[in-house]
C-alpha cells in the first residue's frame, strides 16, 4: 500500500514494514539495559550500524511485519535501521528504480564514523553547549523520534565499573503521542532537556537516536552523549511503538481523503527596531501596544526590556495578501507619534547585538523533518545569500537551522530567518519559498541543507560557497507544478544572489515599503480596510556585498551586548489558526 513505512536493516536484514495498529501503550519499554555514559558518535555507534540488525531476532511480532519482497514505493518512507541506505538501483528496489524521497537516519552510518571532536563541533556550531562531564550536572535520558521526545528519564551513577550509567527507582517521564502536548511539561528541566536532545539530533542529521543531556546548577542543557537505538526492534517497546504510531500517522498524511484538511495558510511575526539619530535604541514599547503592531523583549543584565518591535499580521495564503497585510500594519505603526522622528531598520543584526527574525508561521502542513530541511534548504540558504554580511553575526544563537516552535492552533512557526522586513521584495519571497516547500514537500528531491559542505557555508556566512548549491536549487523548484504560480516573487531573489547583491540594513525599510513620511499618504488604523498592494523595489542595494554596519549602535542603556529574547512564549494573533 502507498504510504508506508519501511525499515531497512541492511543487505543481511533486508525490509520489514513497520504496522500500523500495534498497542501504543508503554512508550518506555524495550530499552537496552544499560546506556554507556562515555560514548559518542565515534564509538557507541559503529556496532550498531554494522547491517546486522534484527527485528525481535528475525521474528515478526506485534506491529512490525514479516519481510516483503516488493520493497518500498516512491510514496513510502524508510526508516534505515542498519548499516547504510539502500541507493537507486539496490535489488531492493526490485529494479523498479525508484528512490523514496524521505529516509529517515539516511547519514546514521557515515555519522558513525566521525571523529569525537567533529560531532561535538557540529553541536556547537548549531548554538548547542556540549557537556564536559562535570559531577554537579543532571543527567537525563531522552530517546527521540522524528522531532519528538518520547520520554525523559533522571540518570544516577556512574556505576562501579565507571563506563555506564543506572536508572533511578522512579519511572521515566512519558510523553504524550503528539508533538504539541510534549512542550507542555510542567517540569522546566524535563522541558529543556527534551528540547535539547530534538536540536542536538537535528543538528547532525538525524531523525531518531537517544541523547543524554545534562542540565547544570542554573538550568543549562548540554550534550553529553548521542546514540542510535540498540540493535533489537521490540514491538511494544519503546521504539517500536514509535514506529507504528509514526506509520500510521505517516500513511494518513500521504493519503488523506482532504475531509479534514485545513487550508494551507501562511502568517509571520517579523522584527524591527527604531533607531535614534545618534544610534541608540527607541524602545518600541512606548510606540507599540496594540496586538498586531506590539513589541518583543530582550532581557539585558537581567532586566526585561522591550526595544523590538513586531508585526502580527492576519494569516493569509498568498504572497502578494501576507505583504498587503505588512504594508497595512506598517502605516498603522507609521501613524503613531514621533515614529517619524526615528530610523525603522531590519534585517539579521542591524544594531550590534540585538539580533531580529523573520519568523513565518504554517498551518494546514504537517511539520515533518523533511519539510524543516527543505525550509533550511529553499528559504533560509537563498537568503543567507542576499543578507547584509552584519546578520551572520546572527548565528548560531538565532538563525540556527531547523529552529521550529509548535503553536497551540495545530501549525508551527519557522524561526530560522532574519527579519525579511528590509524590503517587500524580500518579504514576498520569503513567502513564496516557504510556501513552496510547504506545497511541494513530497516532490522536492534535493535537499542541501543534507549535506555538511552547505550547512558549514550557512554558518560561516560564506555566500560565494553557498551559492554553489543555488542553480540546483532553482532547477528542483522550477520542476514544480507550484512554480509558475510563486515565480514572479521568488526569482528576483535568486537573481540578487546570483550577482552578489545584499540588502542594507542601515537603509529605513520604510523607504521600500512606500511608508510615510516616505510616500503614500496616512495610516489605515488595525482592523480597518486593507490597502492593496503597491509597486515595491527591489530585494538588495544597488551595489554589491554592500557590508553596512550601524556605528555607535547601542541600547538604550548605553550597552551593546544584550541577552536572552525573553518575549516568545507570548501567543501571536497573526499565528495561523
Amino acid at each position: 500500500m502507498a504510504g508506508d513505512v519501511w525499515i531497512w536493516l541492511g543487505d543481511s536484514g533486508g525490509w520489514r514494514k513497520a504496522g500500523s495498529s500495534a498497542d501504543s501503550t508503554n512508550p518506555t519499554g524495550g530499552r537496552a539495559e544499560k546506556l554507556d555514559g562515555k560514548a559518542s558518535l565515534s564509538g557507541g555507534l559503529s556496532e550498531e550500524l554494522d547491517g546486522k540488525a534484527s527485528l525481535s531476532g528475525g521474528r515478526a511480532s506485534g506491529g512490525c511485519n514479516a519481510a516483503i519482497a516488493d520493497g518500498p514505493g516512491p510514496d513510502d518512507a524508510i526508516v534505515v535501521w542498519g548499516g547504510g541506505r539502500p541507493q537507486p538501483g539496490h535489488p531492493a528496489y526490485r529494479e523498479r528504480g525508484m528512490h523514496p524521497g524521505w529516509v529517515l537516519n539516511a547519514h546514521a552510518g557515515d555519522l558513525a564514523r566521525l571523529p569525537d571532536g567533529e560531532w561535538r563541533r557540529r553541536l556547537k556550531r548549531a548554538g548547542l553547549s556540549v557537556s564536559d562531564g562535570s559531577d554537579d550536572q543532571r543527567v537525563y535520558r531522552v530517546p527521540v523520534f522524528h522531532l519528538q521526545a518520547l520520554a525523559v528519564r533522571r540518570l544516577y551513577g556512574p556505576a562501579d565499573d565507571g563506563a555506564h550509567w543506572r536508572y533511578g527507582g522512579g519511572a521515566a517521564t512519558e510523553l504524550p503521542p503528539r508533538d504539541e502536548e510534549a512542550g507542555r511539561l510542567k517540569d522546566p528541566l524535563l522541558r529543556r532537556a527534551a528540547a535539547a536532545a530534538v536540536k542536538a539530533l537535528y543538528a547532525l542529521g538525524l531523525d531518531f537516536g537517544e541523547v543524554l543531556v545534562a542540565v547544570d546548577g542554573g538550568g543549562r542543557a548540554a550534550i553529553r552523549s548521542v546514540q542510535l537505538p540498540g540493535k533489537r526492534l521490540n514491538a511494544g517497546g519503546l521504539w517500536g511503538t514509535a514506529l507504528d504510531r509514526f506509520a500510521a500517522w505517516h500513511r494518513t498524511v500521504r493519503l488523506g481523503d482532504g475531509s479534514t484538511e485545513q487550508p494551507l495558510l501562511i502568517g509571520a511575526d517579523p522584527e524591527f527596531v527604531l533607531l535614534r539619530a545618534d544610534g541608540t535604541i527607541a524602545s518600541a514599547d512606548r510606540y507599540f501596544r496594540a496586538a498586531e503592531a506590539g513589541t518583543d523583549a530582550v532581557l539585558v543584565r537581567r532586566r526585561l526590556l522591550r526595544p523590538v518591535a513586531e508585526l502580527r499580521p492576519e494569516p493569509q495564503d498568498s504572497p502578494e495578501a501576507l505583504a498587503a497585510e505588512l504594508r497595512r500594519l506598517l502605516r498603522y505603526a507609521a501613524s503613531r507619534p514621533g515614529t517619524d522622528r526615528l530610523r525603522w531598520a531590519a534585517g539579521g543584526m542591524p544594531v550590534p547585538g540585538l539580533a531580529l527574525g523573520g519568523h513565518i508561521h504554517l498551518s494546514g502542513v504537517p511539520l515533518t523533518g523533511r519539510l524543516l530541511r527543505l525550509l533550511d534548504s529553499y528559504a533560509a540558504f537563498p537568503l543567507a545569500m542576499v543578507e547584509d554580511p552584519a546578520g551572520r553575526k546572527r548565528r548560531p544563537r538565532y538563525g540556527a537551522l531547523g529552529d521550529f516552535r509548535l503553536q497551540p492552533h495545530g501549525g508551527f512557526e519557522y524561526r530560522t530567518l532574519p527579519s525579511w522586513l528590509v524590503s517587500p521584495a524580500a518579504a514576498r519571497a520569503a513567502f513564496a519559498l516557504t510556501l513552496l516547500c510547504a506545497r511541494e514537500a513530497w516532490t522536492l528531491a534535493y535537499a542541501p541543507a543534507e549535506e555538511e559542505r552547505w550547512v558549514q557555508a550557512y554558518y560561516a556566512g560564506d555566500r560565494s560557497e553557498l551559492a554553489g548549491c543555488l542553480d540546483r536549487l532553482a532547477a528542483e523548484m522550477a520542476k514544480t507544478d507550484s512554480y509558475a504560480a510563486l515565480s514572479r516573487w521568488i526569482e528576483p531573489l535568486l537573481g540578487a544572489a546570483r550577482s552578489g547583491k545584499t540588502w542594507d540594513e542601515r537603509a529605513d525599510i520604510r523607504a521600500k515599503w512606500r511608508i510615510p513620511p516616505f510616500a503614500g499618504t496616512g495610516a489605515v488604523p488595525v482592523g480597518g480596510k486593507r490597502n492593496g498592494e503597491e509597486r515595491g523595489s527591489g530585494i538588495a542595494s544597488a551595489g554589491k556585498d554592500s557590508g553596512g554596519r550601524q556605528s555607535g549602535s547601542k541600547l538604550s542603556d548605553g550597552k551593546a551586548s544584550v541577552g536572552k529574547r525573553g518575549g516568545g512564549e507570548r501567543p501571536h494573533r497573526g499565528s495561523p489558526r
